[in-house]
């Protein structure tokens, strides 16, 4: 045994270096040596080695020797003409075509892959035209996870690849492959859309090649089209204001649920039918108005941005508010209404300017003290609510208390000739923006309450 495993030894040293004369020697002293190595070590061949040492002469005698080491499976799960494709060893890939059959292209090996599959995702255009060309039916091998070797270079950001792929795809008269979903009935502009991938979603809507016989609106198994995608992702770059503006221009657009088939809904039926798609692009009269076109439209802004935006201001109005509560102004000074910002609508700077007139009355502290806290309540409000089902939800609770306390001991200086209206006034601006958002809902619930009540009741 320690015979054998100095020959597997040396057999393995051969193959790395590509030493010919060595094979040819061990053969000599054992004509079986080849298949005594399956037995030894099964977990690699000789063949393997040496395609990954790129050792071309070498791996040409062992296939002439022993060709069907070609077509076994390594512990990793890969064959060899798999490791030649990844790495990109042209003439290893040609030898083993021409010596094992075209057939080899498409055994699969782990995860369902194929040698095609990792060409592509690897970036060796070279090897994946040799591919194409012995067996064009290999481009439409799909792995364990139902991806095309489309899906593949999408994922793995090998563009040239894809570009390439297209290429090949109209060539061989193989374009609906760009239509082809995974598992999950995600087609590759789907997955080039979650992904943000410009110049893939460029390449596939620019009406050319394999392009052509691209299905825009084509939905996967959760129902969603390429732009239900879009409006679920935060749009936080130029690049993707490009990508939705690519997509509406090639007449994307997103999946309207199904309608009930129950007549007595037929009105929603009618109603959905005269949504409009909006429009991202400003139209002429907006191009006039650009305070109306940058203006929140429900339709068009996602839900997402605007939680984003709106935490942003909310933090930013309760540190304002907070630093103006631990640090007031001297004499509580009113400002002139010449200097009340200048902001839309109209309603707003009437009441920013009757507030400011306010405070230059002989309670100002008072003023100063409610409008302050009511700011900093309902800066506060607006967190708690946009946070919901947050992580660490107890921990940002007890920050924002432990806020408000540091911010109520801080302004007892404040009006302090009348603790009783401090605290007055204090808690009527923390519980206002509260009573404002629940008194309503509970009203209609009392409402509602009464009057099934009374139909009850006749």
């Amino acid at each position: 045994m320690d015979e054998k495993l100095e020959m597997d030894r040396r057999l393995f040293e051969a193959a790395l270096a590509g030493n010919i004369s060595a094979l040819n020697q061990l053969i000599a002293e054992n004509p079986l040596i080849l298949a005594d190595s399956a037995l030894i070590s099964p977990h690699e061949n000789p063949l393997n080695i040496a395609i990954k040492a790129g050792q071309l002469g070498f791996a040409r005698e062992v296939i002439g020797l022993r060709p069907e080491l070609a077509r076994e499976v390594n512990k990793d799960g890969f064959r060899p003409l798999d490791i030649a494709s990844a790495f990109g060893h042209i003439e290893i890939v040609k030898e083993i075509l021409k010596s094992c059959g075209k057939d080899i292209c498409g055994l699969k090996g782990r995860d369902g892959r194929t040698a095609i599959h990792y060409a592509a995702i690897n970036g060796k255009i070279e090897v994946m035209d040799e591919l194409v060309s012995s067996r064009a039916e290999c481009i439409k091998d799909v792995t364990a996870l139902g991806e095309t070797v489309l899906h593949l270079t999408v994922r793995y950001y090998k563009f040239e690849s894809f570009r390439k792929l297209m290429e090949l795809l109209e060539i061989c008269g193989l374009e609906e492959l760009v239509n082809w979903g995974d598992e999950d009935g995600n087609t590759i502009l789907h997955l080039a859309v979650s992904r943000k991938q410009h110049e893939y979603v460029k390449l596939l809507l620019s009406n050319g090649g394999a392009a052509k016989k691209l299905e825009i609106n084509a939905e996967n198994k959760r129902g969603l089209k390429a732009m239900d995608i879009m409006d679920k992702l935060i749009v936080d770059n130029p690049s993707d204001i490009h990508i939705r503006e690519t997509l509406q221009r090639a007449g994307a657009a997103p999946a309207i649920s199904p309608i009930p088939s129950d007549s007595k809904l037929h009105h929603v039926a009618v109603n959905v039918a005269k949504i409009k798609e909006p429009e991202t692009s400003p139209t002429e009269a907006e191009k006039e108005d650009w305070i109306k076109y940058f203006r929140f439209q429900q339709l068009r802004d996602s839900p997402s941005d605007t939680r984003n935006v709106l935490l942003v201001v909310a933090a930013l109005i309760a540190t304002v508010t907070f630093q103006a509560g631990v640090n007031p102004p001297n004499g509580f000074t009113s400002p002139s209404t010449q200097n009340v910002p200048m902001l839309a609508p109209a309603v707003t700077v009437g009441l920013g300017t009757l507030f400011a007139n306010l405070g230059s009355l002989q309670s100002a502290s008072q003023f100063f003290l409610f409008g302050n806290s009511l700011g900093l309540a309902s800066s506060i409000c607006v967190i708690i609510y946009l946070t919901s089902g947050f992580p660490f939800q107890r921990e940002l609770h007890i920050s924002i208390y432990s806020m408000l306390f540091a911010y109520g001991w801080s302004i007892q200086d404040i009006d302090s000739e009348n603790r009783t209206r401090q605290h007055i006034i204090m808690g009527s601006a923390f519980l206002l923006p509260f009573l404002l958002r629940w008194l309503p809902r509970w009203a209609k619930r009392i409402w509602r309450w009464f009057k099934k009540k009374d139909k009850l009741s006749v």
